[in-house]
């Protein structure tokens, strides 16, 4: 099932009018005149020539983040998952000039191999690898960017979202786990407490004197002592 989001990016601001034109410091303007290029300006301020256009280009920076996509994965599960990266532009020329929309040439790229990763996994493996599922596409994908004039890296998992009774299965299977181990703990505790009261039991068998040092001990902290000497006899 494709997404139902349509990714529309804003254009770089153009100077058209005017007689000056400030670059800030974070940008690089791209300057053609007549349908020309003439060269890149760094920051400052500038005369405009007649005719002539300014594509002011952010340097910084910034975050594309790929909203959620439904994928099938390799075994017919339908998950939700969106990603995140970061772009630079490292040529501000190509940028305004090899493509009409680079950010859509980014977009698309990301979200083709976002869906492409996830449909060619099962869903365990979606799961357990979501810190590495994307690792290798800022590879696959440099020659691309580079020819639009950017740089992609950081290219990550954001968020998996598995369907509803999934969640609930997986939600039942830890809460079985965590009763197997409370179950086994509380077995454990009376292992080693019967091995307590048999090794307890053995010492005294082999050693009656303690018994009768214990009693005394009982007697000494004030506890009531009641001592069988035989039959009908108590002291």
């Amino acid at each position: 099932m494709s997404a139902s989001f349509t990714f529309k990016a804003a254009a770089p601001p153009v100077a058209r009018f005017g007689f000056h034109v400030t670059v800030p410091s974070w940008s690089r303007a791209v300057v053609s005149r007549d349908g020309m290029l003439i060269g890149e300006r760094g920051p400052g301020r500038y005369r405009r020539a007649r005719r002539s256009e300014w594509h002011l280009v952010d340097m910084r920076p910034s975050i594309l983040t790929l909203p959620t996509q439904e994928v099938l994965t390799s075994d017919g599960v339908q998950v939700r998952v969106s990603a995140i990266a970061t772009i630079t532009v490292v040529d501000p020329t190509a940028w305004v000039s090899a493509s009409e929309s680079p950010l859509e040439v980014i977009y698309s790229a990301l979200q083709i191999a976002l869906r492409d990763r996830v449909a060619a996994m099962e869903l365990a493996s979606v799961s357990s690898s979501r810190s590495t599922l994307l690792d290798g596409v800022e590879a696959e994908l440099a020659t691309q960017f580079a020819m639009i004039g950017a740089t992609v890296t950081g290219i990550s998992l954001k968020d998996v979202t598995l369907p509803q009774e999934v969640r609930s299965a997986l939600a039942q299977v830890a809460l079985t786990k965590q009763h197997g181990l409370a179950e086994l703990e509380r077995a454990r505790a009376e292992a080693a407490s019967l091995r307590s009261l048999a090794n307890t039991a053995k010492l005294l068998a082999e050693n009656p004197t303690l018994l009768q040092l214990r009693t005394l001990q009982a007697a000494s902290d004030g506890a009531q002592v009641v001592i069988h000497r035989g039959e009908g006899e108590t002291r």
